[in-house]
């Protein structure tokens, strides 16, 4: 899923930014949620897994990695965003938090 179909599209997905709190708090796709990958898999249960999700990390490999976690625990309708933030910042989209409120 590109930054822009995620950005048409998310306010009916489960966004899911797996960077760093310190990546975090520098600014976000608006309405993410926030579970840095390490902790994705004690954490899991705090998603739906009946919810399209799309996630993305700094560049997109972090992000592949958080699919390929979740895949197998049920969750059907999953997207990596190719890019990922970087992607969502050149591409001037909105931004919640430090950067952008």
């Amino acid at each position: 899923m590109s930054v822009h179909e995620l950005n048409e599209r998310k306010s009916s997905l489960q966004v899911l930014d797996v960077r760093s709190p310190g990546e975090w708090r520098k600014g976000r796709v608006p309405g993410a949620r926030h579970i840095f990958v390490p902790e994705l898999c004690k954490r899991i249960n705090e998603l739906d897994r009946n919810k399209p999700t799309a996630v993305y990390c700094g560049s997109g490999y972090r992000a592949s990695i958080a699919t390929s976690i979740l895949k197998p625990e049920g969750f059907s309708e999953l997207w990596n965003v190719p890019g990922s933030w970087e992607a969502w910042k050149k591409a001037k989209l909105p931004v919640e938090g430090a950067d952008g409120e």
